[in-house]
């Protein structure tokens, strides 16, 4: 594949209609969807640091609805149901800083409440505290058809700056038999990595259990998790960007898939709150490292990533987000006939993106692109009208 094409613009920003869900949500920092009332339609969950804050937004009508007002330094959310009672829960990371020194580290689930649409408290319930945990997510890692609980902080405990050099543990949490009571065991699944951003769960190897993509300070790993016999695989898929700590290596990364070419690839932004949106590739996918291809190296403090078919072509384009600058989300197309990655600028200035998460809002068969802003203090949705013929 070519270098990012400047004055190419294939997919048409015009397509990507938004509509505002809050306009008046200070800091946001995360985002994600789910059906919380139960009522067919995803819900959005959106998420502060500072000031802390975590809500759900009712779909269609977007009434806000708290989930916790009791917890601090809020860093991430996933929802899961965990409990096995047939609604939807959450993990939240919380208590959270860079300095493991100062970092509470806390990770609860969130017991989601009969009506969770009357303003009340959901009850926490602590699983761990590791300092500076920065992100949960869901994955079968064993492969037994129930998902366990992810937790990758952002940096180890002797982490030192300027580079926060020093190595972290990479936790995975089973679920026990009654959530309520007993202990979530917990392993580490890699003790390998430094200055840890963010990871994506990925079926690599279709069937059995999900792997899981990191980007770090030590680029793009894909890790294999054998929680059974304790023979975890990790495999560096991409470098990263070459520079000194703690500006190297990898900030986000997603998986996609291109038809047209029969093949997949890595996104990435890099290095850590980087400029770069990188694509990895290989001919060959059992030969690593995978080719670096810097598609845009214009983004400033990028900070979200998702690779999404909008089109139904095939292929995934890659949506970036960043916090920076003129504040906007990117979106790159590959485009077959030239083998070239096509621009369009989404929404400029109107959202410093720190979160991203693709879901079919509207349920019309589309995928939507929903997005929550730290300077510009919104949430909103971009409705997919490709396919549309009024």
């Amino acid at each position: 594949m070519a270098v990012f094409c400047a004055t190419a613009q294939a997919i048409d920003p015009a397509q990507l209609k938004k509509h505002t869900i809050d306009d008046g949500f200070e800091n946001g920092y995360q985002v994600s969807v789910v059906d919380i009332d139960k009522d067919g339609k995803p819900d959005v969950i959106a998420l502060a640091t500072s000031p802390s804050k975590l809500v759900w937004y009712r779909n269609p009508d977007w009434k806000q609805f708290t989930i916790t007002t009791k917890t601090r330094r809020n860093i991430d959310v996933a929802p899961y149901d965990i409990d096995g009672d047939g609604d939807q829960d959450f993990a939240l990371a919380s208590g959270f800083s860079l300095d493991a020194s100062n970092s509470e580290g806390h990770v609860d689930w969130l017991e989601c409440p009969a009506n969770p649409a009357e303003e009340q408290e959901w009850a926490a319930h602590r699983i761990d505290a590791v300092p500076t945990s920065h992100r949960v997510r869901w994955a079968d890692v064993d492969g037994d058809g129930r998902k366990e609980l992810l937790n990758l902080p952002i940096v180890g405990t002797a982490a030192k700056l300027p580079g926060y050099e020093g190595r972290l543990d990479f936790w995975s949490y089973t679920i026990p038999s009654n959530p309520l009571t007993g202990k979530w065991k917990g392993v580490v699944l890699s003790d390998s990595l430094e200055l840890a951003h963010a990871l994506a769960v990925v079926d690599w190897t279709p069937g059995g259990a999900q792997e899981v993509l990191t980007a770090s300070g030590a680029g793009v790993m894909l890790l294999e998790p054998r929680i059974k016999d304790g023979k975890n695989a990790e495999r560096i898929i991409g470098t990263g960007h070459e520079g000194a700590p703690a500006k190297r290596g990898s900030s986000e990364v997603a998986l996609g898939a291109l038809a047209s070419q029969e093949s997949r690839y890595v996104a990435a932004i890099e290095p850590w709150h980087g400029n770069e949106v990188v694509v990895y590739e290989s001919e060959e996918p059992n030969s690593l490292p995978w080719t670096r291809t810097v598609v845009d190296s214009s983004l400033t403090d990028g900070h979200a990533l998702l690779c999404v078919d909008l089109d139904k072509d095939g292929n995934d384009e890659i949506v970036a987000g960043y916090r920076g600058g003129d504040r906007s989300i990117r979106v790159y197309q590959f485009a077959a006939e030239s083998a070239e990655w096509e621009i369009a600028v989404l929404d400029p200035s109107g959202i410093g993106a720190a979160g991203l998460f693709a879901a079919d809002i509207n349920s019309d068969g589309y995928v939507d692109i929903v997005a929550i802003g730290t300077a510009t203090n919104n949430v909103v949705w971009y409705e997919n009208l490709y396919g549309r013929e009024d």
